[in-house]
């Protein structure tokens, strides 16, 4: 079975086979959508806007900005898994999803978990919230009892970058209310397992198997 060698961009499908595991080898696994080229288009005009501006402070904040060509939204995170138990995972995510494609509308800038101390900086929903999470509670139906179910509801959101250190003097809510955004769209027709390795140069991602959406004609 051949395996869909993401290499850190989301744009792509894999074909419905899972990736080989070396015997003994665990995988870290989560279930994504693919936001489009659009969207990583408009994100990358946004990210070096703020960029520009927080380098004008007099303590910029220290922040890893994601790579565009790695933004995903992520259903449902699962964690490290055995490899034993991946071709389970990829049987009950595979078989179409019975749901009408859909698209995200994408606008708006905010901070996790306050303006006060900002960790992550995000593009907001302002449609197709209600879709992702019809979506995200199917992923979760199909991995009811392999998976802990979330403790908490989605909350739909693209990160941007993840602030280390937050700096001194920065006025978060007057520079993020100062960026446009353009509004964009992204198209959802389908959801994929992915398996995450971390090296040196970032997060690589796998596509293990990906789940047609296929409106119900009944």
């Amino acid at each position: 079975m051949s395996a869909f060698a993401a290499n850190g961009r989301f744009g792509e499908t894999p074909p419905k086979s899972m990736g080989i595991f070396p015997a003994g080898v665990g995988a870290r696994l989560f279930v994504a959508i693919d936001v489009g080229d659009a969207v990583r288009a408009e994100a990358t005009r946004v990210i070096h806007a703020i960029s520009s501006r927080l380098e004008t402070v007099k303590t910029p904040p220290k922040i890893v900005w994601v790579r565009p060509e790695a933004l995903h939204v992520t259903l449902r995170f699962i964690g490290e898994v055995t490899a034993d138990a991946v071709p389970a995972l990829c049987d009950r995510l595979a078989p179409p999803i019975a749901m009408t494609p859909f698209e995200v509308e994408w606008r708006g800038l905010g901070v996790f978990p306050s303006a006060r101390q900002p960790r992550a900086l995000w593009l907001g929903v302002v449609a197709g919230g209600a879709a992702l999470g019809a979506l995200e509670a199917e992923v979760t139906r199909r991995l009811v009892g392999t998976v802990e179910p979330e403790a908490r509801p989605l909350l739909p959101h693209l990160t941007l970058a993840r602030v280390k250190m937050a700096g001194a003097g920065i006025d978060w809510p007057k520079i993020l209310q100062a960026q446009d955004v353009r509004g964009t769209r992204s198209p959802v027709d389908h959801v994929t397992l992915y398996r995450s390795r971390l090296s040196h140069k970032g997060p690589h991602y796998t596509g293990l198997v990906s789940a047609p959406l296929v409106a119900n004609r009944e």
